[in-house]
């Protein structure tokens, strides 16, 4: 997986998956995740950070092209 620069609501967004996971195997306090877990959910919600970039990208795009057509008149 590619570095991303995450913004800070994304940051949060992956924090919280990492506190939901660790509550959903039982680990109460300040224990940590196994490696292989936090790489499993950093690669879901960063996946799925990508194609919520990449859908309003797409969205832009297809709103630029018919904003131009529109001022062609």
């Amino acid at each position: 997986m590619t570095h991303l620069k995450l913004t800070p609501a994304e940051e949060k967004r992956l924090a919280d998956a990492f506190v939901a996971q660790a509550l959903a195997m039982g680990l109460k306090g300040n224990k940590t995740l196994p490696k292989a877990v936090k790489q499993q959910v950093r690669e879901r919600v960063l996946r799925a950070i990508q194609d919520e970039r990449e859908a309003r990208r797409a969205q832009e795009m297809r709103r630029e092209k018919y904003e131009a057509t529109e001022t062609t008149f």
